[in-house]
């Protein structure tokens, strides 16, 4: 916290521990500057700055700036594996909000009513609450970076009250009729789309997931139809890297968690997989280009030797959620739907969790509590009624 004492026509800030901000009026002009010592000596330092003739101030090499701490942070992030999208996310944040507003500032000046004054600016600017705390992540995690590194004495972030993160967007889950209105709709005008929304929904992927999908990760099997002589067809897909877009670049890297996972489909599901993979075919022979060693489960190409890009996947899904009169639902709510359903059948959280490649449980619970079935609210009903008063 700044102190601020006065002498004759100067003051003097404690900025940080041997800092200080010295301010004179000379001639009718403030100077101001930046003085690294003792009290004692910052004093003195402020006699001689009365009586000196103004001058463009010209910035101590010595002092970093907020702009300089973030430079650094940034390079620091990309040695440390961060996923080149989420670099790249933050630069985008960086360059556009936090840098212009903060860049120039010496670090040992920035308190958290700055930043508290610039959350509220671009709140009323119209950015949202969610994305502010995110702009409020970024600086949070670069000062306590520079902190680490004896840049500066504390992190003003500490004390700063970004908004409140809560979406405030209600958690849509399609119903299966839903769902089967836009596969229907997609198998009669674009089959590769027909394709995505069916592994959405009978895996739970994430989008870059989905795209990252090669045959290799499809493993078909016979299984016998309980006491009759007869086999069904299933599958198990291997779900253990994804897809992401930096710019013009796609990218392929491991999932969000870092851990692949198995989703075992039924018969229905795995024959649905088998009418894709004959439609590539056909596609591939129709054009004469055969399909390559290794296709990929999304492709526009007739050789399935390019993915999708997951934003066509979000693309076009816009358009065929409006062809098939299904509004107000996102690709990534077929994958909150398989979640949901899961639940609400009475499949173990546990089971849900590792299915869907959460981090945690908890992850799990906190989205998808609401479809627990009847007799766990019921349940809860039994043991709230034991409580005492």
């Amino acid at each position: 916290m700044s102190t601020r004492q006065s002498y004759g026509s100067g003051s003097i800030s404690k900025r940080a521990p041997d800092i200080w901000r010295l301010r004179v009026m000379v001639d009718g002009k403030q100077v101001q500057r930046t003085f690294r010592g003792t009290e004692a000596a910052a004093r003195k330092a402020l006699r001689k700055l009365e009586f000196q003739a103004p001058e463009p101030a010209t910035p101590d090499p010595r002092v970093r700036t907020v702009g300089d701490l973030l430079t650094e942070w940034l390079g620091f992030q990309r040695t440390r594996g961060r996923s080149p999208k989420t670099v790249a996310e933050y630069e985008r944040k960086v360059k556009t909000r936090i840098r212009p507003k903060f860049g120039d500032v010496p670090l040992a000046d920035l308190t958290a009513h700055d930043l508290d004054r610039a959350y509220a600016g671009w709140q009323a600017e119209g950015l949202s609450a969610l994305s502010v705390h995110h702009h409020h992540a970024i600086l949070s995690a670069a000062l306590t970076q520079g902190v680490k590194w004896d840049w500066i004495p504390d992190s003003p972030a500490r004390k700063a009250s970004p908004p409140s993160p809560a979406s405030t967007r209600k958690l849509v889950t399609p119903n299966r009729e839903q769902v089967g209105q836009l596969i229907s709709t997609a198998e009669m005008t674009d089959p590769m789309m027909a394709a995505a929304v069916a592994l959405a929904w009978i895996t739970g992927g994430r989008r870059g997931e989905l795209c990252a999908l090669r045959w290799s990760d499809v493993e078909f099997a016979l299984i016998p139809i309980d006491d009759a002589e007869a086999l069904l067809e299933v599958a198990t897909i291997q779900i253990e890297r994804s897809l992401s877009e930096v710019g013009e670049k796609v990218i392929e890297k491991g999932t969000k968690t870092g851990r692949g996972r198995y989703v075992s489909i039924d018969g229905r599901s795995a024959a649905l997989l088998r009418r894709h993979q004959g439609w590539q075919t056909a596609l591939s022979a129709e054009a004469q280009s055969p399909l390559v060693e290794d296709p990929y489960l999304l492709s526009d190409n007739a050789n399935a030797g390019r993915p999708v890009r997951p934003s066509i996947i979000t693309d076009r899904f816009t358009k065929l959620r409006k062809a098939a009169k299904v509004e107000g639902v996102r690709f990534h709510d077929i994958r909150h739907a398989f979640g949901s359903e899961q639940i609400a059948a009475g499949t173990p959280v546990t089971t849900v969790s590792a299915l869907m490649g959460h981090a945690s449980t908890k992850m799990t619970l906190d989205r998808y509590s609401h479809a627990l079935p009847a007799g766990a609210a019921k349940a809860a009903v039994v043991m709230g009624s034991l409580l005492p008063g």
